[in-house]
């Protein structure tokens, strides 16, 4: 009977683990730092050859630290084919099987940070494009940041960038290059258009640095750091040096090197690239550096490390850490049919890849469902009837305020605001013919909704008040600070967009022609409604140029870059530059732009589309904007009959004006003005 009970078990067992792997939709294999051979093996990557299925539905990637100590040396160093090895190892493990895989570099590809960093890691992309044939991909190219974005199926997506690109302190592809993002604000611009569309899917974000950890790294030392500080350089180096030796692992826990989460540089990383992540609700962060394997919970969010590909390191099993292990191993991404992810943790012991153990196994996304959006901010119809048009204030919290409010914070457009108009009611299913949803998108503080008409042409439904919380740094966001802040939108007047047209039309200026709308609650908007509903909105076509597919000021600088025969009109970007300084409108960056493109017969010359237009006629009577205009923020003294100083206004807007403005004589302006 016993053995009965036996044989059932293990076919109940067999049967299970059949219906799960039969149910793997997507594995990813995570294996980071694997650039050493350990006495001339490679244990983790011997370790998945034998124990994991190097199937079509598999992808490895290896998340940095392809090679130690400072990357693929040129072909004339003496040991060139023996550190090579390692990175022959990684693509072998592939090559040869249905398998994909992709390598992100590290900073030891990056010559560990070095003077000769830049030319490292794209020796070694070239490498790996060269001998991974249709296998292995290395991404991001010629050291750009990236990001890089690959569907690993029709609900998942990869995306990678080199993080090393951050924080290197010597020299990197630059404004100057050839990279398609060059710059931070272009990098986490992308990173956000990325989100954005695939706002339903499950994102799985890799870069060598994690973002959270409990290693060295994150700040861990030991008491044994303090005493022999040496052991550092060299494990067995025990030369005791009490007092004096607590001053490295201090400076690091607190200040950090370039490499540490503490570091200034490190630390803006991360907190730009968690900016912009915030906005989608499934991803997992995945990263390699430490030399160990951790699961972090934070949040919402997931940290994986697989960071043990060759060597291992000190681990504080604590701060929200669901899984800790220094050991050798890696980490797979099981993503099943059911839309759950489940998290695999295997070790393996250094001498032996026979050694394979499940270490630690959990789901840990549930991507099938979007969260819940909470409604806010709504305003309420006057008589509403639902018919064409209704009668609704811009917003209804910017009327009641107290005298000492009004001090401080001013009258501004309060009125303006509270006032109920005439607005057209939206129907998304009937407005210019009918619109496909496409997403969301949207900045810090305002949300829109990606729309496709019937002809293929791209419009936006923005909300007209604002949400400033995330541009709130985060310890502020409950604080009288965002209250103060909410309060001050009133100082921008709500229907400023509706009078540029005319505006502009009087100047030969090309600009969309917005159209403000009073958004019911449509189930027609969907999983978006919350967001949306009872709103007021405003409609506007993202290329007003009939016919033509208008380009980002990062897209023409590229083309810039790559021809002289892309110019811009500069004589037409000084003319609304101009109209920006009329109506005191002194948020005019990079982003703020768009260039439609004729062809002169001669090459391309791109002519300024001038949108987003919330601050102009900007105006505040308050005390807080008085002062802060006189200090640091001048440009906020807003709309004036007489400008004090109108470089001040155009503080924002200087690197565009040096950019675009940098090739008109004296002639040229007053004939212009």
């Amino acid at each position: 009977m016993r053995s009965l009970v036996l044989l059932f078990s293990l076919i109940a067992i067999s049967v299970a683990g059949w219906a799960q792997a039969d149910s793997v939709k997507t594995r990813v294999i995570l294996i980071g730092d694997a650039g050493a051979l350990i006495k001339g093996q490679a244990s983790v990557l011997e370790s998945v050859r034998r124990n994991i299925k190097l199937d079509k539905k598999t992808v490895v990637v290896f998340l940095g630290d392809n090679l130690y100590d400072a990357g693929l040396p040129h072909e004339t160093y003496s040991r060139y084919s023996d550190i090579k090895a390692a990175l022959d190892s990684q693509i072998n493990l592939v090559k040869g099987t249905p398998a994909k895989a992709y390598m992100i570099p590290g900073n030891h590809d990056w010559s560990n940070g070095g003077a000769e960093g830049y030319e490292a890691v794209r020796r070694q992309q070239v490498y790996v494009d060269q001998y991974g044939g249709n296998n292995v991909e290395f991404y991001p190219k010629e050291g750009c940041p990236g990001p890089v974005e690959v569907e690993l199926g029709d609900d998942v997506v990869l995306v990678m960038m080199d993080s090393q690109w951050w924080i290197h302190q010597n020299d990197k592809p630059g404004v100057e290059s050839d990279c398609e993002y060059k710059t931070e604000d272009e990098v986490i611009s992308e990173l956000e258009d990325i989100l954005n569309r695939n706002y339903k899917k499950l994102v799985i974000l890799a870069t060598h640095h994690p973002f959270k950890s409990n290693g060295p790294h994150g700040g861990y030392f030991t008491w044994k750091q303090h005493i022999f500080p040496f052991t550092e350089m060299r494990e067995n180096l025990y030369i005791p040096l009490p007092i004096i030796g607590s001053a490295y692992p201090i400076a690091r826990s607190v200040f950090g090197t370039p490499q540490d989460i503490k570091h200034p540089a490190y630390t803006n990383m991360i907190n730009r690239v968690m900016d912009a992540v915030k906005i989608h609700p499934h991803v997992i962060m995945v990263h390699g550096h430490e030399h160990a394997l951790q699961l972090i919970k934070d949040s919402s969010y997931n940290y994986i490390i697989s960071g043990s590909g060759c060597k291992t390191s000190r681990l504080s099993p604590g701060r929200k850490a669901e899984f800790t292990a220094r050991s050798l191993g890696f980490v797979t991404l099981d993503v099943l049919k059911n839309k759950n992810v489940r998290a695999n943790f295997y070790t393996v012991d250094k001498t032996s890849a026979d050694s394979f153990k499940l270490a630690y196994s959990n789901r840990i996304v549930d991507y099938s469902k979007l969260p819940a959006i909470v409604a806010a901010d709504t305003v309420k119809v006057v008589k509403y009837v639902y018919k064409d048009f209704v009668k609704a204030p811009a917003s209804s919290q910017y009327k009641k305020v107290t005298g000492v409010q009004r001090l401080f914070n001013g009258n501004n457009y309060r009125k303006e605001w509270s006032t109920p108009v005439n607005l057209k009611v939206f129907n998304v299913n009937t407005e210019k013919g009918g619109f496909k949803i496409e997403g969301v998108g949207g900045g810090k503080q305002t949300r829109s909704l990606k729309l496709i008409d019937k002809q293929g042409k791209e419009w936006s439904l923005r909300t007209i008040d604002k949400d400033p919380s995330a541009a709130i740094p985060q310890n502020f966001r409950q604080s009288f600070a965002n209250n103060i802040v909410q309060d001050l939108i009133s100082a921008a007047h709500p229907y400023a967009p509706l009078a540029i047209p005319i505006l502009a039309e009087t100047t030969n200026i090309l600009v969309s022609a917005p159209e403000f709308f009073y958004v019911p609650d449509d189930p027609s908007l969907g999983y978006y409604k919350p967001l949306f509903a009872n709103k007021i909105c405003m409609l506007e076509r993202k290329d007003p140029d009939e016919g033509q597919d208008s380009k980002s000021s990062f897209k023409l600088f590229n083309k810039m870059l790559e021809d002289n025969d892309h110019t811009v009109d500069q004589e037409a970007v000084l003319r609304a530059r101009l109209l920006d300084m009329l109506i005191a409108d002194w948020d005019r960056h990079f982003d703020q732009w768009r260039w439609a493109t004729r062809d002169t017969g001669q090459g391309k010359l791109y002519i300024p589309i001038p949108r987003d237009r919330d601050q102009a006629f900007f105006y505040s009577d308050g005390l807080i904007l008085k002062y802060m205009s006189k200090g640091r923020i001048p440009f906020l003294k807003g709309l004036q009959y007489r400008m004090s100083d109108i470089n001040l206004l155009n503080t924002v807007s200087k690197d565009f004006d040096r950019m675009f403005l940098n090739n008109l004589d004296e002639g040229a302006w007053d004939r212009v003005a």
